[in-house]
């Protein structure tokens, strides 16, 4: 999901050092994971398309792995120089690696993938699908302002939010619990809490205000359920519904605004992708929000279903959207990790780096050495 930061440039060891910690005796061990990837095509039917909607195309990749605990992927964070990914699947692990980028800035490549489970209250590794089914996932930064800091964890089924530590205890930290279902009322099986971000404190010094929405749990009028808690007090808001998306994850901008992805499925359609720009202001209790439609795009594109969201900003001020998709362990179904730079009719400006980080590069100069397919497949339904 999103990531809350300053920007200040981090290392992409300091985060893998931190999460392949040496395990504690109630917890199961980090361990490297093999992956394979290959870049694709964004549209391809049409090679030369390189802007869709609002987004512009700034690289992709297809993601494998033979390890039976790869897979999954719902909630996203990106380091503030791009060089770093955190992940969160919906069985309970964490996901990291680094990121690797061609001679022109397009994501082309993924090395050192480590996999680790996710804690539990009782401080040993959250087991079954109930429990485990971690989908949001946003972070706020550490003193050092990288990647690593308290991270915000939205889980469905046993619906709740948890807070990792992980600047300080990197993958053997065990969560503090912070909201459940009992503060948010029934919420469907499987349309819970698929979207979180961070808002200001109401008091100078207070805690974040926590933004969630719902992927499929309606108020009473039919729009989607979202809500805003300040502590354990919760305001409603609801987000009106655009047929037959759903949202899937949100990140807020510098500026304020809200970035919301969405996905459709269906057996005839396959999957769809969608992203909505919801105004910073219209964002209140008991409002009803809406947005721009930036992007909205099916199945001959090089997507599947996607589940996770961040954003960061360059040293250019350009913002660069990550989206990863869920492959629900089917062999129907792709891990895809996509990278966009969004146009913005003004650019928010964020304070300067503090230092410049090159961006590692993988051999793939020319960012296309294996083309997407387009395959209208059905695949099973998204979950």
């Amino acid at each position: 999901m999103a990531i809350r930061y300053g920007a200040t440039s981090v290392l992409a060891a300091c985060l893998l050092t931190a999460i392949c910690a040496a395990p504690s005796p109630l917890a199961a061990e980090s361990r490297p994971v093999e992956v394979s990837t290959s870049t694709l095509l964004w549209n391809p039917e049409d090679r030369t398309e390189s802007r869709t909607g609002k987004l512009v195309w700034a690289g992709g990749i297809e993601i494998a792995s033979p390890d039976e605990d790869f897979g999954g992927w719902s909630g996203l964070a990106v380091s503030p120089d791009g060089a770093a990914l955190l992940s969160i699947s919906d069985q309970g692990r964490w996901l990291t690696a680094i990121l690797l980028y061609d001679e022109r800035g397009r994501l082309s490549g993924m090395a050192e993938a480590k996999i680790a489970p996710m804690l539990g209250l009782d401080g040993k590794p959250i087991a079954g699908k109930t429990l485990g089914d971690a989908e949001s996932l946003v972070m706020l930064p550490g003193m050092a302002g990288g990647i690593l800091g308290k991270a915000y964890v939205g889980f469905e089924r046993a619906h709740r939010i948890w807070r990792y530590d992980l600047e300080t205890s990197g993958a053997e930290a065990i969560p503090e619990q912070l909201l459940t279902q009992r503060h948010f009322g029934l919420l469907n099986n499987n349309g819970g809490l698929e979207s979180l971000d961070l808002l200001p404190p109401s008091v100078p010094g207070g805690e974040p205000r926590i933004l969630a929405i719902a992927e499929d749990t309606r108020d009473p009028r039919g729009h989607i359920k979202g809500f805003i808690a300040d502590g354990h007090h919760i305001a409603w808001f609801g987000v009106r519904a655009r047929e037959p998306y759903r949202p899937t994850d949100m990140a807020r901008l510098p500026n304020g605004d809200l970035l919301l992805l969405e996905r459709r499925y269906s057996p005839l359609a396959g999957a769809g992708m969608q992203m909505r720009l919801i105004p910073a202001d219209a964002i209140a209790r008991d409002a009803v929000v809406d947005g721009d439609v930036l992007i909205d795009v099916g199945q001959r594109y090089s997507i599947d279903n996607m589940e996770g969201l961040a954003v960061r900003q360059d040293k250019n001020g350009d913002l660069l959207v990550y989206v990863i998709s869920d492959d629900n362990f089917s062999p129907l179904q792709r891990t895809l990790l996509l990278m966009f730079r969004l146009e913005m009719p003004e650019k928010p400006q964020l304070a300067p780096a503090a230092e410049t980080l090159k961006l590692p590069r993988s051999p793939e100069a020319d960012g296309s050495s294996a083309a997407a397919s387009g395959s209208e497949e059905a695949a099973p339904e998204p979950r």
